[in-house]
C-alpha cells in the first residue's frame, strides 16, 4: 500500500480524488453524490475562498492499484488566530472496511499537519461553514439531505481504532408534516401575532432567486456572523466565503419557501428551507450535464421532502419575541405547502440544548447522528 499526495493542478489527480466516492457506494442506496462542479471547487486553490485564510492536502491510498481510500487535511489559518489554537481538520475520508488502510490515511493526514506544528486534530470538518460535517454514527437506513456526510456503519469503528475520542454529537430530526398541521400549538401563532404588532416585525419572501441575490445576499455578513457562528465560538464569516455559501444554497432552493424577518427596513432573521431533491442529486450521478438539470428540476416538482436548515434572529430581538415568530413562520412554511409530508431538520448539535428543546413543539425524532472526533497529535 502507498499513500499519494494529490497533485491538485493535475486533472488525473484530482479526477480519483473526486471520483472514489462513487466507486465506493455505487450499490449504496442511500449514498447522495455531491456535485462534481461543486468536488472541484473545493480543490482548485483559485475557486475556493478557503485557501485565502488556509490550506489543505488531499492524499490517497493506493493497494494493488486500486485506490481503496481518500482523505482531505487542513490548516485553517484564520479559525487558528482566532481561536489561538493549533487545530488541523480532516475532511473526505473514505476507506474500505480495513484499518490498516484507514490508519495510513489518518498517519498521512496527521504527519501533514504535524509538519506545521499543529498538534490537535478534528472532524470530519469542511472548508466552509456552511459545510455538512461529522461522521454518520446513527441513521445509516435513511438517505442524508444534500450537503450532508452519509458513510457505511464501520467508518467510526475506523476512526476509533486510530485513536480518534468522541468530542460532539451533531442531530437530525424527523417530523412528518400532516401531524405538525394538528398538534401545534396555537398559542405560538396568538405570541408571534403579538410580537410582531408590539414591536413592528414584518415577515417577507420573494418570488425568485433574484430578488434574494439583489435584497438578501448583501446583508448575508451580518446576518450569518451575528446569528450563528456565535453559537460554536466560530469566527466570523468572510464575504468571499458568504457569496459562495449563497450561490450553492440557491441552487438547491425554492425562493417562496424561505421567510426574513424585517424590522423596520432592515432583516433581522431568516427562516430558510429547502426542497429535498437529494432523489434527483441521484439520478444525476453528481453531474449537471448533459442531463443531470432535468433530473433535479423534475425532483423540485415532485419532492415530498423538505429540509429545514437555517433559523436565527439577530440577538438583540431575542429577548422581544423573535423566536416565537420564527416558529410561527416556520409552522406557516409547513402548513400551506401541500406538496411536502416529510421535514428533515439538519445538523443541530448537542452543545445547541435550546433548540433541541425547542424541535419538541414540531414533534421531532432525532433519527440521524453524526460524531466530530478528536485526537491530540
Amino acid at each position: 500500500m502507498r499513500i499519494i499526495e494529490v497533485d491538485t493542478t493535475n486533472r488525473a489527480h484530482v479526477n480519483r480524488f473526486i471520483g472514489l466516492p462513487s466507486k465506493f457506494y455505487r450499490d449504496c442506496p442511500q449514498w447522495v453524490p455531491q456535485l462534481r462542479d461543486e468536488a472541484r471547487i473545493q480543490i482548485d486553490r483559485r475557486r475556493n475562498p478557503f485557501y485565502q485564510q488556509g490550506d489543505a492536502a488531499f492524499f490517497l491510498a493506493e493497494r494493488d492499484g486500486q485506490d481503496v481510500g481518500r482523505i482531505c487535511a487542513m490548516d485553517p489559518h484564520y479559525y487558528n488566530e482566532f481561536k489561538k489554537t493549533k487545530q488541523t481538520f480532516f475532511y473526505l475520508f473514505d476507506s474500505i472496511d480495513d484499518q490498516a488502510v484507514a490508519n495510513t490515511l489518518f498517519d498521512a493526514a496527521a504527519g501533514w499537519a504535524a509538519n506545521r506544528n499543529l498538534t490537535l486534530m478534528r472532524g470530519p470538518l469542511g472548508f466552509m461553514a456552511a459545510d455538512g460535517f461529522g461522521m454518520l454514527a446513527k441513521g445509516f437506513e435513511h438517505r442524508p439531505a444534500i450537503g450532508i456526510p452519509y458513510n457505511y456503519p464501520y467508518y467510526p469503528r475506523l476512526a476509533e481504532g486510530w485513536g480518534f475520542e468522541l468530542e460532539e454529537r451533531v442531530f437530525s430530526g424527523y417530523s412528518h408534516i400532516p401531524t405538525v398541521r394538528q398538534t401545534f400549538p396555537q398559542k405560538v401563532l396568538r405570541t408571534a401575532e403579538k410580537v410582531k404588532e408590539r414591536y413592528g416585525f414584518s415577515v417577507k419572501n420573494y418570488n425568485t432567486k433574484d430578488e434574494i441575490r439583489k435584497f438578501v445576499v448583501p446583508h448575508l455578513v451580518e446576518l450569518y456572523n451575528r446569528t450563528l457562528t456565535h453559537i460554536a465560538g466560530d469566527p466570523p464569516v468572510s464575504p468571499e466565503v458568504i457569496d459562495v455559501i449563497a450561490d450553492n444554497l440557491l441552487l438547491i432552493s425554492d425562493p417562496k419557501l424561505h421567510k426574513f424577518i424585517f424590522k423596520d427596513d432592515k432583516i433581522v432573521g431568516f427562516v430558510l428551507c429547502f426542497p429535498d431533491i437529494s432523489d434527483g442529486f441521484q439520478k444525476s450521478k453528481g453531474r449537471l450535464w448533459p442531463f443531470g438539470w432535468f433530473h433535479i428540476l423534475r425532483d423540485f416538482k415532485r419532492t415530498k421532502w423538505l429540509n429545514m436548515n437555517g433559523i436565527g434572529i439577530l440577538p438583540e430581538y431575542q429577548g422581544m419575541g423573535g423566536p416565537a415568530l420564527l416558529y410561527a413562520e416556520l409552522y406557516k412554511t409547513l402548513k400551506d405547502n401541500h406538496q411536502y409530508e416529510h421535514v428533515d431538520w439538519v445538523q443541530v448539535s448537542e452543545n445547541n440544548p435550546r433548540i433541541l428543546n425547542e424541535l419538541k413543539t414540531f414533534e421531532v425524532d432525532l433519527y440521524k447522528t453524526h460524531h466530530i472526533y478528536r485526537k491530540e497529535l
